[in-house]
């Protein structure tokens, strides 16, 4: 009776298998449905790093030209790759990926016709043959054309579509990673890769990646959460985690620009080869004066805005001389309407907004007037505009039409004599080059003749700007204004105005001047524009032919392109006077402009007193008088010598241990502000026998890293904390009280102190070597 029992035993144990096989896989399908639950959830912070990624082309586009492309290519891959996706039942292997990628090429081709092509695509939408060939080759050429573009780049669909292939690329192969991985990094990897590209390209364009960087931190933190592996469900995983993105993307957005090297990125640019050369045709503007001014009444342009007595519109800057003729700039890349700055810095440069509409009448060729050199251009959408960076002239892509208008912005620069006065100019052998050698490899005699009469005008001059503004002034002086005279530029003509009939246009006083200029080692070019104009009673100026005008530029270190004005008559900001033509525009319409103080001088009065300075005369010794043939020489000729020997020696004594003294005094005297940094300059000093770098090359923060490095501790604090108040008030717009003054005095006594004190300091003998050398002494007048 006990084995059926026993036999029952096996169908007991047989129910509770089952139970538990069905246990495991009610639990795998629910594993796999919170997987592919997560990787559907993902797709959404995929599209967003796609999309950010793109938007961070803002500084290579400008943004209303990248939202079509980014908004479709962020979203329809991954649609696509999510419906792919879904196709394949439950239990099977993934669909091929060979199919999603022909899918998203098929579908990227009538993507990027309808929002990057449009215009030429077949009912807005479908690529045609021959659209088809061109986007591949734009594809493949767009990264040499944005490298070799001003940015922001116009809104050319052959540079537009890498930005639609590259936001493509990336939300495509995040969302099949997202989908087919089940790794938690992995889709981050495509977003943050693409986004290097628009942030390499955009080296040197305006704005930031900041906000960019900062964004696409945010969607990877919160692709991460929604990819984190648990049994929680995305959304609670996402509202736990998103304080931790939010303060990680905070961070990053601090701490990102701080970044070692984010200063200086690198820059492609200078990598890629520039582009040929464009030569535009066309008459050269230069060798139009004498056409224009004997026919001067032909409306050009007009100008809406405001324009100062000096206004000048420049047209196109000449920068390279063939003994025959100067050539306009050639070196022009297209922009969307920005012009680059000059190269390098202008420290404490003042500069003056000027915005003008130009209207355009009978101005042909291809170049565009502007006031100096302009910062931005704004024309019609139609109008291709390009910009060479070197000088900032800016040309179309085809003749200037009548009616063209276009709005301009410039920073016009001010400049300061006292500041160019012993300025250098700048290392540049491409604009002091000029052909010496004819076509049989001699030697040409005029460049020589041209060098002894630049010597000559500039006899005496101690500085380059001294030696332009004499130069200016020996060409108006020695030379006559006659628009009917024989026109040109060449050797053979300078020589012929220079020398023999003494008369010609700007057009020969701008080209002897640069030629004469390049002689001297002065950098120079040629810049043709116009005056002013005529003031119309709408509040405009009206440019004719006969406001034409050339003038020379000189390029100084440190301030860029300063304008010479060697033409007699011409309004300059070098020192010389107003036409009769402008002199009666501004008689018609009296220019609100407040007139200089008595006690501040005027650029023109600065140039003329900076122009008139002997300075060979200052230290020189006079000249000795031979003694008569027939008188013999006295006893006690040695005697002499030595008593004036003895006098300078003990003069220049006397002068070496007061000068410290004097300068002293100086600094100690005027408004607070030149006290605070007389006391600032006067450590600077005291540093600099104690073994600091001079030369100036060091700023206020090495400054005082190297008093603390190499003074008592409290000296130290004092330094730093008078280097902050220094910043404060060069940099932050600080007001310096009398307090301020003297707290710094104070604080310099106690730094000059501690600084004798200092063992590094050289010893008695080799510091009063040093104070009585002839350089030591006359820096020492000179410094301020």
């Amino acid at each position: 009776m006990k084995i059926p029992f026993a036999t029952t035993a096996s169908p007991d144990t047989t129910p509770k298998a089952a139970p538990a096989s069905w246990e495991h896989q009610a639990r795998a399908a629910t594993a796999d449905t919170a997987e592919r639950r997560r990787a559907v959830v993902s797709l959404l912070p995929v599209a967003a790093l796609a999309a950010i990624g793109g938007g961070a082309y803002h500084r290579v586009f400008a943004v209303r030209d990248i939202l079509p492309a980014v908004a479709v290519s962020a979203t329809v891959p991954v649609l696509a790759a999510l419906v792919w996706g879904l196709l394949g039942r439950s239990g099977k292997e993934p669909r091929p990926l060979a199919g999603s990628l022909l899918i998203g090429l098929a579908l990227w081709l009538p993507a990027v016709s309808a929002s990057v092509y449009h215009a030429d695509a077949y009912l807005h939408v479908l690529p045609t043959r021959d659209l088809l060939r061109r986007i591949g080759t734009d594809l493949l050429d767009a990264p040499r054309g944005l490298l070799t573009t001003v940015a922001p780049a116009p809104d050319d669909p052959g540079l537009l579509v890498l930005v639609s292939a590259t936001v493509w690329v990336a939300a495509w192969a995040g969302a099949e990673l997202a989908l087919r991985s089940g790794t938690t990094v992995l889709p981050v990897l495509p977003g943050l890769l693409m986004l290097g590209v628009p942030v390499v390209l955009s080296t040197g364009a305006p704005g930031g990646n900041a906000l960019a960087v900062t964004a696409a931190v945010g969607a990877a933190g919160l692709l991460l959460l929604s990819r984190a592996p648990g049994h929680r469900s995305p959304l609670r995983v996402l509202l736990t985690g998103v304080p931790w993105v939010l303060a990680l993307t905070v961070l990053a957005g601090y701490a990102g620009p701080r970044l070692p090297g984010t200063d200086n990125p690198p820059d492609l640019h200078d990598q890629v080869a520039a582009p040929p050369p464009v030569r535009l045709a066309g008459i050269n503007p230069l060798d139009r004066i004498s056409a224009w001014l004997l026919t001067p009444d032909q409306p050009l342009f007009t100008v809406a805005g405001p324009a100062d007595p000096d206004r000048y519109w420049r047209l196109v800057v000449l920068d390279r001389y063939d003994g025959t003729t100067w050539y306009p700039v050639s070196g022009l890349r297209p922009t969307g309407g920005r012009v680059p700055g000059t190269a390098g810095s202008i420290d404490g440069m003042t500069t003056k907004r000027a915005v003008q509409q130009v209207t355009l009448d009978r101005l042909d060729g291809v170049w565009l007037p502007a006031a100096d050199r302009p910062a931005s251009v704004a024309a019609a959408d139609d109008v291709e505009l390009a910009v060479d960076p070197a000088s900032g002239t800016v040309a179309t892509g085809s003749a200037l039409q009548p009616g063209l208008r276009y709005r301009v912005e410039s920073q016009v620069p001010v400049y300061d004599p006292d500041r160019l006065k012993y300025l250098p100019t700048v290392d540049d052998p491409a604009h002091v080059a000029l052909p010496e050698l004819d076509a049989a490899a001699e030697p040409i005699p005029m460049v020589a003749d041209f060098r002894t009469i630049a010597m000559e005008a500039t006899a005496g001059s101690s500085a380059p700007y001294q030696q332009a503004l004499r130069l200016a002034d020996w060409l108006r002086a020695n030379h006559r204004y006659d628009i009917t005279a024989v026109p040109g530029h060449s050797y053979r003509n300078l020589r012929f105005f220079l020398e023999s009939s003494k008369e010609g246009t700007s057009e020969q006083f701008a080209s002897a001047f640069a030629v004469l200029g390049r002689t001297l080692g002065l950098p120079t070019r040629v810049v043709v524009g116009f005056s002013r104009g005529t003031a119309l009673p709408d509040g405009t100026w009206r440019v004719d032919s006969g406001n034409v005008v050339a003038w020379p530029e000189v390029h100084f270190a440190g301030v860029g392109w300063v304008p010479f004005y060697p033409t007699p008559g011409e309004a300059g900001r070098s020192g010389s006077t107003k036409t009769d033509a402008d002199t009666q525009v501004a008689a018609q319409t009296p220019p609100t402009v407040t007139p200089p103080a008595p006690d501040s001088p005027s650029r023109t009065d600065k140039d003329r007193g900076i122009a008139a300075e002997d300075r060979t005369a200052e230290g020189g010794l006079p000249a000795a008088v031979p003694p008569a043939a027939d008188q013999p020489a006295p006893m006690w000729w040695w005697a002499a010598p030595l008593a004036l020997l003895a006098a300078v020696g003990l003069g220049h004594t006397g002068l070496a241990f007061a000068a410290p003294r004097m300068l002293r005094r100086r600094r100690r005297r005027g408004s607070p502000e030149g006290r605070l940094f007389g006391a600032w300059r006067q450590i600077c000093d005291r540093l600099v026998e104690s073994g600091m770098p001079g030369g100036g090359a060091h700023t206020v923060r090495d400054t005082a890293d190297f008093g603390l490095d190499h003074l008592p501790e409290e000296a130290g604090g004092r330094l730093l904390a008078l280097s902050a108040v220094v910043n404060d008030v060069e940099y932050a717009g600080r007001t310096v009280t009398d307090q301020d003054a003297d707290e710094a005095w104070q604080a310099c006594a106690a730094i000059e102190a501690a600084a004798r004190l200092d063992d590094k300091r050289p010893k008695r003998w080799t510091r009063i070597r040093h104070a009585l050398s002839p350089w030591t002494v006359a820096a020492t007048l000179r410094r301020r």
